[in-house]
């Protein structure tokens, strides 16, 4: 199976060999044609990739295809890396978005809390408080391990 676990897979759909073929554009070729500088070649991968329906759902996500249900069970390789990569920025924008939120959140509940007046000087003092007064074993044996 290999040291990495998905090494089998991606080199059965030929992920690791993608072999692009050099040829020129399509169209017939003119002695004008041959001879102008503009001509560029195009590289055309034959490489098909096969989608799962997670994946599949990736490419509607990335609207790349209207519904799952329109979406091929094979796409070409340089189709796949442009759904990659529009589903990253995304995942990415929503990461930071949820980032911005929570903050704003601990801002909020920490105003609150400052309001209230509690701080955490005065947590550490009010633990420190029980701990000393209390008989009680399972509050003395807090931290120690193995008891």
């Amino acid at each position: 199976m290999g040291v990495f676990l998905g090494l089998g897979r991606n080199v059965a759909y030929g992920l690791c060999n993608l072999t692009r073929q050099y040829t020129t554009p399509s169209t017939p070729a003119t002695p004008s044609q041959t001879t102008a500088p503009d001509a560029k070649p195009s590289f055309e991968s034959k490489a098909n990739y096969p989608l799962t329906k997670t994946k599949k759902i990736l490419c509607v996500w990335a609207k790349k295809y209207p519904s799952v249900k329109e979406t091929p069970d094979k796409i070409t390789a340089e189709k796949w890396n442009k759904v990659r990569s529009v589903v990253r920025i995304k995942v990415a924008n929503l990461t930071m978005l949820f980032v911005i939120l929570g903050c704003i959140g601990m801002v909020y509940t920490g105003k609150q809390a400052r309001d209230r007046g509690e701080s955490l000087n005065q947590r550490n003092l009010d633990w420190h408080k029980k701990y000393s007064e209390s008989n009680d074993e399972e509050v003395k044996n807090i931290g120690v391990f193995g008891k």
